[in-house]
């Protein structure tokens, strides 16, 4: 069988808690057995692959002719999904690879996340009030902020837009579509979760989050504000939200019986679930991408090359389309300047990387009780790094974590009735991670579009790393936004 990567792992990037006491778990405990392989074997989807076609054609017999089933055809990248027998993968690949005019074939693969055990948190009793505490501090370091807005500076960029008109694709779980902060700005659901290719008993395969994951992200990117409305305001409050589900929750390898399984799950998909659901943002006339999850790949292995093409491919199509494409780059702590290893889709083609920055008010500690005192922006203990990311910081939030209302180093969100990480049913979460830092530069992102509607997307990410702000200790420059919204 051919071995596509000597290295492939995927996450989703945070780590969470909804109160104040994280307790950790292992990620193997909570992902299946097939997804956790980091040699990259057993993270292979049997009898699942990629075919990429030469010159963007697909034929209509390549899967006949190979005894394979054709799932998906995404005629816009040249590519397509086919499934065959499980049973002989090594057949079916050497089938497809000598089609007449296939460039190459790729294995499909599981993308994994792993988190931190939460707690409860407290509800909002009344509509935006976590941006009028302490706990606003990410989406106003991302430019949140302005046109008078109790919590926040009263001049900014909220004085020129919210965000008003412009498309944020968050490629992730799903969201919660009743969500007070999230209903008011969903304009478009889509799920790309095919129970057929990765079955799960806790995920129904709709666009409803349930997982809390992509709820989390949604609303740092564009929770919406008003009396009406939920405890946290997004970077873009009034950008529309297009939810395209490419993450389910799956169950914990152990447990009790299946409904603690599904509790102390993980959340999982897809490669060619994110290659699908980019296409179904350019469909959908998206400005912004938005995507916290990704691949750890070795260029020099198998057809790691081959996937990192393909994704080059894919994100160039979307730019030229008009998207802005925002990546997590992720929370492994690795250093990517140099090596064959890069993260994808943050290193593909005209995306913008994202890594961590914390809380000036709560500089870092690894001890998780002690108190906040203030100190300088630094990039956080976890997330990747390194020059050949090209990559500007936006806020991931760190340790200390010890307050559910007041100053601290996580980052508050929205989350999902329908099943929030390990908490079952709750409305808001804490966390940190590079999950975090992407969706708030995508809401960054669609503010810029809004006040520069005639920008392209080459240019607004050029506008984001030209106004970046450099501070001692950080190689990665801080997202500025008003400094991008003032470029000529």
């Amino acid at each position: 069988m051919h071995r596509l990567f000597a290295l492939v792992t995927a996450t989703l990037f945070l780590f969470a808690t909804a109160g104040c006491a994280p307790l950790a778990i292992t990620p193997s405990s909570a992902a299946p057995a097939a997804m956790t392989d980091a040699a990259g074997v057993s993270n292979l989807v049997p009898g699942r692959f990629i075919v990429v076609y030469a010159n963007g054609t697909i034929p209509t017999t390549t899967a006949s002719n190979t005894g394979s089933t054709l799932t998906q055809n995404l005629t816009r990248f040249g590519l397509a999904v086919v499934q065959s027998n499980p049973a002989d993968d090594a057949t079916t690949y050497a089938r497809l690879a000598t089609q007449p005019g296939i460039a190459y074939v790729l294995r499909d693969r599981y993308i994994t996340g792993h988190q931190i055990s939460i707690s409860p948190a407290p509800p909002a009793t009344d509509a935006d009030r976590y941006y009028r505490s302490p706990q606003n501090w990410a989406v106003i370091q991302a430019g949140g902020f302005g046109a008078g807005t109790p919590g926040g500076p009263t001049n900014g960029p909220w004085n020129l837009t919210r965000g008003a008109d412009t498309r944020i694709a968050i490629l992730d779980s799903g969201v919660d579509a009743t969500h007070p902060d999230i209903a008011p700005n969903l304009v478009f659901n889509r799920s790309e979760i095919d129970p057929a290719a990765l079955p799960s008993p806790c995920d129904d395969a709709s666009p409803q989050d349930q997982a809390g994951h992509g709820t989390w992200t949604a609303s740092l990117a564009a929770a919406a504000a008003g009396p009406t409305t939920g405890g946290v305001i997004g970077v873009a409050p009034q950008a529309s939200i297009l939810n395209i589900k490419i993450l389910e929750r799956l169950p914990a390898t152990s447990g009790a019986d299946l409904a603690s399984r599904c509790v102390n799950g993980t959340t999982g998909g897809l490669l060619s679930w994110v290659v699908q659901g980019i296409d179904d943002a350019i469909a959908a006339k998206a400005n912004v991408i938005s995507l916290s999850l990704g691949a750890i790949v070795d260029l020099n292995s198998g057809d790691g090359a081959g996937w990192k093409a393909t994704f080059d491919s894919v994100t160039h199509t979307a730019n030229a389309a008009g998207i802005v494409i925002v990546a997590a780059a992720g929370n492994e702590g690795l250093n990517l300047s140099a090596g064959t290893y890069i993260e994808l889709p943050a290193q593909a083609r005209d995306v913008l990387p994202v890594t961590a920055s914390t809380n000036p008010a709560c500089a870092e500690t690894t001890s998780p009780s002690a108190p906040c005192v203030a100190g300088p922006v630094t990039r956080p203990y976890y997330s990747n790094y390194g020059a050949r990311l090209n990559a500007i910081a936006g806020p991931g939030g760190s340790y200390p974590n010890i307050s559910d209302t007041g100053t601290n180093g996580f980052i508050r969100g929205a989350c999902s009735t329908s099943g929030c990480f390990n908490l079952g049913s709750q409305p808001y979460v804490q966390a940190m991670g590079t999950s975090a830092s992407a969706p708030l530069v995508a809401g960054a992102a669609a503010l810029l579009h809004a006040a520069h509607p005639a920008w392209t997307a080459t240019q607004i990410t050029a506008a984001l790393r030209l106004s970046a702000v450099t501070v001692p200790g950080m190689a990665e420059p801080l997202l500025n936004l008003p400094g991008a919204i003032s470029l000529p």
